[in-house]
């Protein structure tokens, strides 16, 4: 596989573009906060890294607005900046057919939060009208197509945490069928909404918030870890086949070099080794690699569970042998929180983003590293990687969803 990446948008509480993202994450800067308690459903000390909405959004009217969730919202953003830096070194993309894949894993829950508040603790006998259209998953996706004036074919792809790694190997094999020459992916997720932070929490996913220091309180792989930051936000690629780019004289800023794609029917919440390995085997092998000390880099699913980051740790072993105690590694999500549905896309730009710089992002917050992860090399401080260098990206879900992608910087 070989398909090119022409555009990139980002939108979290780690930064509304591409530039303010990367710092964050190279400096392993926390947008973390600690959330205000809401003591009558049982909700205290959690962290959230919760994404501003303080942003334009050119050609669209104010009352266009009123409508749009916040998972919308972040969805076009991210699409535009996208849309923008693919259209800005070469030729117009053709939007009457332009395809577009979004990932998302639950919807507009704010908007659903904010009706049942409504009835069920204000007591009014009214909700919104627009309550249903504005919470369904495939909103993001449809206001994305809607606004930009995209014709092709619109979908959403749900998979929990795997949803937009999904969505971006799914529209790469359009590409590779012949398609569509060009397709917009992201994905997206804001679960900004009391309740379903208490449900998370109930789960025991959720960092239980460190009282000293709250924005430090997700440590993926280190021995005190609790859980993760949730956070929210969207993500987006350009994507299009080597002789569209070349057409179009436009950029190419990397390639999606290979997709990986397992199940894994143990458990619907606790994940296993063996299908996770098999992932980033077929992502590897899509990608035609053979020796592994090709792989400069993996940017861990990393949601700092006790088990999820234990089983990750060693199917990483598995995959890469002795290589994987030497292999760099660290993930971004105690950075700019976890974004579920949006993480895959997310990360995937983020990873993009560290190859075309030249420099691999810490693994923020890591004191210890925990004996059930170890031997394995998850970076501390930023270090170099090689021009068009290759790494993976993994997205392990819920469900049993398990997607990796090979992603390698263009060499200018």
């Amino acid at each position: 596989m070989k398909v090119a990446i022409t555009g990139l948008g980002a939108t979290c509480a780690s930064g509304l573009d591409l530039a303010t993202l990367w710092a964050a994450v190279l400096a392993g800067r926390s947008s973390a906060q600690l959330l205000d308690a809401v003591p009558e459903i049982g909700l205290q000390g959690i962290t959230v890294s919760m994404c501003s909405t303080d942003f334009t959004l050119p050609g669209l009217p104010p009352h266009a607005l009123l409508d749009l969730d916040r998972v919308s919202l972040f969805s076009l953003h991210a699409a535009q900046q996208a849309l923008s830096q693919a259209e800005s070194q070469g030729q117009a993309l053709d939007r009457e057919s332009l395809p577009v894949l979004w990932g998302c894993s639950m919807g507009g829950l704010s908007t659903l939060d904010a009706g049942y508040s409504d009835l069920l603790i204000r007591h009014k006998k009214r909700v919104r009208p627009t309550t249903v259209p504005m919470a369904m998953p495939s909103a993001p996706a449809f206001h994305v197509a809607h606004h930009l004036g995209l014709k092709g074919t619109v979908s959403t792809l749900s998979a929990a945490c795997a949803s937009s790694a999904l969505a971006i190997g799914q529209a790469c094999r359009m590409i590779e069928r012949g398609e569509a020459r060009q397709v917009l992916v992201g994905g997206v997720d804001s679960m900004m909404a009391p309740a379903v932070l208490r449900a998370w929490q109930a789960s025991g996913a959720l960092a239980r918030a460190d009282a000293a220091a709250p924005h430090t309180s997700c440590r993926p792989f280190d021995a005190s870890r609790t859980g993760f930051t949730m956070g929210d936000g969207a993500a987006a690629l350009l994507l299009e086949s080597a002789d569209s780019a070349q057409d179009r004289q436009a950029q190419v800023l990397g390639w999606v070099r290979g997709f990986g794609h397992t199940s894994d029917t143990a458990h619907i919440s606790r994940p296993s080794q063996a299908p996770q390995a098999a992932a980033m085997r077929a992502a590897l092998q899509d990608a035609g690699i053979s020796r592994l000390e090709d792989v400069d880099y993996i940017n861990a699913h990393g949601t700092a569970t006790v088990l999820g980051d234990a089983v990750e740790a060693g199917s990483i072993r598995e995959v890469f042998d002795s290589r994987g105690e030497q292999i760099p590694v660290s993930s971004t999500k105690q950075v700019h929180g976890h974004l579920l549905g949006g993480a895959g896309a997310l990360e995937a730009v983020v990873t993009l983003l560290a190859l075309r710089h030249g420099q691999l992002p810490p693994n923020a917050h890591l004191h210890t590293l925990g004996d059930d992860v170890a031997p394995l090399r998850v970076l501390r401080e930023a270090c170099q990687v090689r021009p068009g260098g290759l790494a993976l990206s993994n997205s392990f879900a819920f469900g049993g969803v398990n997607a990796v992608l090979a992603l390698q910087a263009a060499i200018a």
